[in-house]
């Protein structure tokens, strides 16, 4: 099978989010696993995009409601670890735009989104077949993946459109990685389409509105989320489209995102000041603490505490409006740890965070208001709880990081974090088992949990539970078992991989037998 992923980003091309990781590695895993994969970006005019290695393959034009377009397409290669072909496409005036989705000159997003995202899907639809033809190969095979409302009008464009009536009947699947966006705009832009039978003009609507997310759930032949909890509450909470996620469950699928362990390796991480060891347990104490260290040069620490770290967008969403009332009721009560954080977002929590900052005993209070990937690496190696507070999180990557890197996490009771981390029970953990459950985040965990699991979302209930970690910290032997037992959970792509496989392959079954 053939598979083709069309996005808004890839990593390391173009990243913005959690999208841009699932795009640019998934598509690799697949590969690896024997399923050959494409992935199509739109072409930015961005540093991480113009700084990789840009080579102009093939130009073509195609029909579109603001006249004839002309594109141009570029193969990417950032190292040789890329299995995927990874495609740019670049259509002047409309891709090419300095962010991704934010105009940095605005701060806002762009106001011709539904417009650029469309002739972004067109194009694509266009440059696939277009390729086709220079490969000469047959579309019997082929699978089309889309991701979020971006890419999500494509199953309608390929199956009640004339323009593409050469792709009808292959297999779409779309997966939301955060479904409460759906790129809703006005009813009157459907004219923008390319012509279409108007009696399945309902597939494009929902709530007297065109919702490209609504009309790609509605006619992808298979739907995927990033986690199996994240389906359960798209149907309780998805922005007004819940009662389409209970009508069409029956097609929708959970499964947990993985990480890149070629980036994400402890032990070979360029970023950490040394490689952490998960042998020995005197070796693994050792290597943890020279991390520790490191991290006082960056932090103002007393390492002779604990370490509790939130890396991550200071946003509603992942809980950071809590903060400071959170960090004002820790240093009130005396709590003794270090409390760093490393993140950017709303104004108005970075002013209340930076006024929070304090060294003063027993607690200490420090903050990085910025974007850092290499300190980021650094603090999941060098702190020993990973802290996420989230109210919404599809799947989750932090606490796949921070175990992986020995910090214990500390978590809200949702989405993929619910799938992740279990709470721990016992003092010691037993021997890890695997699970029958391909696509569960379990199929190699600890069955007495994994870290701290908040379910009441109170600061007063947040507090109590920092204040277990941190009598958990003096624990020292329990810890650096759980570190070690955390460290074996399989968070590989290879496992997201097969079980997507699984997908392709049902579907290919209905495809054949139809």
């Amino acid at each position: 099978m053939m598979i083709h992923h069309i996005a808004a980003e890839a990593y390391p091309f173009a990243k913005a989010g959690g999208l841009g990781d699932v795009a640019g590695s998934l598509p690799n895993a697949l590969a690896e696993q024997g399923s050959p994969s494409t992935v199509w970006i739109p072409y930015y005019d961005i540093p991480s995009l113009n700084e990789a290695h840009l080579t102009q393959a093939w130009g073509f034009s195609f029909p579109s409601a603001f006249g004839t377009l002309s594109a141009e397409v570029f193969t990417l290669r950032q190292s040789q670890k890329e299995r995927a072909s990874f495609y740019a496409i670049k259509v002047s005036t409309w891709t090419d735009r300095k962010g991704i989705y934010i105009d940095p000159e605005s701060g806002h997003g762009y106001w011709d989104e539904f417009q650029r995202t469309l002739v972004f899907q067109l194009a694509a639809l266009h440059a696939i077949r277009s390729n086709n033809q220079r490969h000469d190969c047959s579309t019997k095979d082929q699978i089309f993946h889309c991701h979020d409302h971006h890419t999500a009008l494509i199953p309608f464009l390929i199956e009640h459109c004339e323009e593409f009536a050469h792709f009808k009947g292959i297999p779409t699947v779309l997966t939301l990685h955060n479904g409460q966006y759906h790129g809703t705009t006005d009813l009157s832009k459907v004219s923008l389409l390319p012509y279409y039978d108007p009696s399945k003009q309902g597939l494009l609507e929902w709530d007297h509105a065109l919702n490209p997310l609504a009309c790609g759930i509605k006619c992808a032949w298979h739907v995927t989320t990033v986690s199996p909890s994240y389906v359960e509450e798209l149907k309780r909470s998805s922005n007004g489209l819940e009662g389409l996620m209970l009508m069409e469950e029956a097609k929708i699928t959970g499964i947990l995102n993985g990480i890149d362990a070629t980036v994400w390796d402890s032990a070979r991480d360029p970023h950490l000041a040394a490689p952490l060891k998960f042998g020995r347990k005197d070796a693994l104490k050792r290597s943890k603490e020279l991390n520790r260290q490191a991290l006082d040069e960056h932090f103002t620490l007393d390492l002779s505490l604990p370490i509790v770290a939130f890396i991550g967008r200071l946003v509603w969403e992942k809980g950071a409006d809590m903060l400071p009332s959170v960090i004002h009721s820790i240093r009130s009560e005396g709590i003794p740890l270090n409390f760093i954080l490393l993140g950017t977002g709303n104004p108005e929590i970075h002013h209340q965070l930076t006024a929070l900052n304090t060294d003063s005993k027993p607690t200490y209070i420090d903050t990085r208001l910025e974007y850092n990937e290499g300190l980021a690496h650094q603090m999941y190696a060098g702190s020993d709880f990973m802290f996420m507070p989230s109210r919404v999180e599809p799947c989750g990557l932090n606490q796949m990081y921070a175990m992986t890197y020995g910090a214990i996490p500390i978590v809200s009771n949702v989405g993929g974090l619910k799938d992740t981390v279990h709470p721990m029970t016992d003092s010691v953990p037993r021997k890890i088992a695997a699970s029958k459950n391909e696509s569960s985040p379990s199929t190699l965990q600890n069955p007495n949990g994994h870290g701290f699991v908040i379910d009441d979302f109170s600061v007063q209930n947040i507090v109590g539970i920092l204040r277990q970690a941190v009598d958990f910290w003096h624990q020292q032997d329990e810890r650096l078992a759980w570190m070690k037992a955390n460290h074996q959970v399989d968070f590989s792509w290879a496992r997201s991989a097969a079980a997507t496989q699984k997908v392709y392959e049902n579907l290919q079954s209905k495809r054949i037998g139809a």
